[in-house]
């Protein structure tokens, strides 16, 4: 039953993921953790770690969800979630844009735009908030937080670089 779940969870968060993946973050997390508990939130926050730090969309960590949720066939359960989460918004954006663009010159395009926006800052901000739940309780934890976004605020640094110096800190600091 876990495989039909998997793909029920995973292709109702892909079509509710507009706006990106950060989105569905608080759902996903509602879902996989509190629902059915197939992660558990410190797992959570690990696995959107490494999604973060692949190639692609970050929401690719459904599939280490989907791979941790079936012990016994694990690969299955990653490549059924994997799939779950991509292909139905894929469809439905391929299916949208033929929409979108024969209304290319209508004003409505813009004021969904505008209207849309705070919509998907706040879904963004409270994936931040959800995500910080798996995330170590520290001085030192909360520290690197506030200044790594001090530094993504203020400086001109690249991401990875930050990534690089906050994880050796970690190393280091967090054993």
């Amino acid at each position: 039953m876990t495989i039909l779940h998997l793909l029920w969870t995973f292709a109702q968060l892909s079509v509710l993921g507009f706006g990106g993946g950060k989105g569905i973050i608080p759902q996903m997390h509602a879902e996989v953790v509190g629902r059915y508990h197939w992660v558990t939130s410190e797992q959570f926050t690990q696995f959107y770690t490494i999604g973060k730090l692949v190639p692609g969309p970050t929401t690719i960590f459904a599939s280490l969800v989907g791979y941790a949720a079936m012990p016994r066939n694990p690969l299955a359960g990653a490549t059924v979630a994997a799939l779950a989460m991509f292909l139905p918004s894929s469809a439905i954006v391929v299916a949208f844009d033929a929409l979108w663009q024969r209304f290319s010159a209508s004003p409505w395009r813009a004021i969904v735009s505008r209207g849309l926006a705070p919509a998907v800052v706040g879904l963004v901000w409270s994936s931040v908030a959800t995500i910080s739940r798996g995330a170590p309780k520290s001085l030192v934890a909360y520290a690197v937080a506030g200044i790594v976004t001090l530094l993504m605020l203020r400086t001109k640094l690249d991401t990875p670089l930050l990534i690089v110096l906050a994880g050796a800190v970690g190393v280091v600091a967090l054993r």
